[in-house]
């Protein structure tokens, strides 16, 4: 069963062609998925206080449609059967009944003072399930060994970027990541993925790494010790 919230769209997450972002989606669907979990227990703030957190691993998302202000769109989200240490979760968004944007979602539920994974089972969610969504992306991805990734600039990690882990937020990176392509002003993303390795704190300084590849853009975040952050595909329209 999918949980459903309707939104009118707000006119700052239109970005400068005028369509929302693909942060801006991100947003509404987690949002919905927040809505989600303050209803059916436990919320996020409840599980946040027992010491616990969903820090998102990696996602897949694409965008049948562009969405702009004022627009009314529906948002559905549900869990989806999980195990191990992954938690899933899917997304669909409409507008009139036209399906706009969809994604698919895996989740750690980590510990917010030692760090630790935390199972499938050991905390009671009482969150709706349905079926996995079946994007026509691979579940995971990994940048082709043929990319070229050059350094095209550095990023700190400051006060509006950060959520209550102190780390830059997951609905952030879209955005981010894609503002290190000149030609995103002319154009926008139709699929995303991004993968998750390793926080970005406040106040941290992150190196972006960029390449093209077959049409594809890629990205790479690096810490200052020199680990991945995280990497990301994206595939880009130019708007006509």
């Amino acid at each position: 069963m999918k949980w459903i919230e309707t939104y009118t769209v707000n006119i700052h997450d239109a970005d400068l062609n005028g369509i929302v972002s693909t942060s801006g989606i991100l947003r509404y669907m987690q949002d919905a998925s927040n809505r989600q979990m303050m209803a059916q227990k436990p919320s996020y703030e409840e599980l946040f206080q027992a010491g616990y957190a969903f820090v998102l691993s990696r996602i897949g998302m694409s965008v049948y449609a562009p969405i702009h202000a004022y627009e009314n769109i529906t948002v559905e989200t549900w869990a989806v059967a999980s195990r191990g240490v992954i938690f899933n979760r899917c997304y669909r968004v409409l507008r009139d009944g036209e399906l706009v944007a969809e994604a698919t979602t895996a989740w750690a539920l980590v510990g917010t003072e030692d760090k630790k994974l935390h199972r499938v089972g050991e905390v009671q969610l009482n969150y709706w399930e349905d079926e996995p969504l079946e994007l026509d992306l691979p579940a995971r991805f990994r940048i082709p060994a043929e990319v070229e990734l050059s350094l095209r600039g550095e990023r700190t990690i400051l006060y509006p970027d950060v959520d209550q882990n102190r780390h830059l937020n997951n609905t952030r990176y879209p955005d981010l990541f894609c503002s290190f392509f000149p030609e995103i002003t002319r154009s926008r993303v139709i699929t995303a993925m991004i993968s998750f390795a390793k926080e970005a704190p406040l106040g941290e300084t992150i190196k972006i790494y960029c390449g093209e590849y077959d049409g594809m853009c890629y990205v790479r975040s690096v810490l200052p010790d020199g680990s991945v952050n995280a990497e990301a595909e994206f595939l880009l329209e130019p708007i006509v």
